[in-house]
């Protein structure tokens, strides 16, 4: 019987909560069977519920929290003494550095990974960007980080772009009758990445009977984020149209209906949220900000928009509100079908089979 070739994963900070919790669960669930998993965690910030959820035969480190960076660091080169991995995947640049350093003082051998989860260029300082040159392949999980991967003099031959799976859903969330209803499913940020000012600048042009409801949290200690949305909307003088719900754990399920989603971020990485919003038939509207939504986004599943322009958002908006567009649930829902589980999987499954 041959024996399984092992993958580590080694990741930054972990909320608890986010994409990249999801995306490193289901990974690691569906090729249990076929490679032993190592996970690192450079630091739990939140709760570590999700790790519960792992395959049981996933043996998982946990980094020093609230320790400086060298301490970390040395925590991580600590680990890698002993990694005898066929390979290892990295989330950021600063650890590809580190794990490359270790494999270059331990002699080890293993194929080095990069898996970003987020726009290089929005997210990364200029020297972390110049540490994904040390990976030998690159995951890219949308064509914008793939370009961005290019733009840093990689060669596209090592850039591999899987995107990143999304279950098909049998649930359908449509629209109700009366008012029309949009959903906003995020952190909560006023500016930074999530950029909810641009929303509720969007929503205040808007005619009609509408309402906003806002699936997330505020993770600053203080809530000053959504201290200041709230502020914000009040000075708009639209808070009757919003409708705050908190973060749920299984938000879906929460959600009976709903006309459009719609994400104002200035960057992401792949815009997970607009893709498990369609596989349930809920046609988006997004900034094509960059990176991600343009892979997700087209003509049969909502609207693109061209970025920061809040005027063509609200208008697309309205478009809802009017009930002048319409977008067949049925034909929302095939519109990625290459995202889906059934397509990614193999597909995947192939490209490790050559990388390792």
């Amino acid at each position: 019987m041959t024996s399984k070739k092992k993958i580590t994963i080694v990741t930054g900070p972990m909320a608890g909560h986010g994409g990249e919790e999801s995306v490193i669960t289901n990974f690691i669930n569906h090729f249990a069977d076929t490679y032993d998993f190592e996970l690192y965690v450079s630091q739990m910030l939140g709760d570590s519920v999700w790790l519960k959820r792992l395959d049981e035969r996933t043996q998982i480190t946990i980094g020093t929290a609230g320790a400086g960076r060298i301490t970390k660091a040395g925590k991580l080169l600590r680990y890698m003494w002993r990694c005898d991995a066929d390979a290892v995947i990295v989330f950021t640049p600063r650890l590809l550095f580190l794990t490359n350093l270790a494999r270059k003082l331990y002699f080890r051998h293993f194929k080095l990974i990069s898996w970003v989860q987020f726009s290089i260029n929005d997210y990364f300082s200029t020297r972390d960007r110049g540490y994904l040159a040390l990976a030998d392949e690159h995951l890219a999980i949308s064509g914008g980080i793939r370009q961005q991967l290019m733009d840093i003099g990689i060669n596209q031959s090592r850039i591999h772009l899987i995107y990143n799976p999304i279950p098909k859903s049998n649930q359908t969330i449509l629209p109700e009758n009366q008012e029309t209803n949009f959903i906003y499913v995020a952190r909560i940020q006023f500016n930074q990445q999530k950029n909810m000012q641009a929303l509720f600048d969007a929503c205040v042009q808007l005619k009609g009977a509408w309402a906003l409801h806002i699936y997330g949290t505020d993770s600053t200690a203080n809530q000053d984020e959504y201290r200041q949305c709230v502020a914000y909307i009040k000075r708009l003088k639209i808070e009757s149209h919003i409708v705050w719900h908190g973060w749920i754990a299984d938000v879906w399920s929460k959600i009976e209906h709903a006309d459009a989603l719609v994400l104002t971020s200035t960057f992401e990485g792949f815009g997970m949220v607009l893709a498990e919003g369609i596989s349930r038939g809920i046609p988006a509207i997004s900034f094509d900000c960059p990176v991600g939504p343009a892979d997700i986004i087209n003509k049969y599943n909502g609207f693109l928009i061209n970025n920061g322009d809040v005027t063509q958002f609200a208008t697309a908006m309205q478009k809802f509100v009017d009930r002048k567009v319409y977008f067949s649930a049925t034909h929302v829902k095939k519109s990625i079908t290459t995202l889906y589980e059934d397509v990614y999987y193999p597909r995947t499954a192939e490209l490790l089979n050559k990388l390792l």
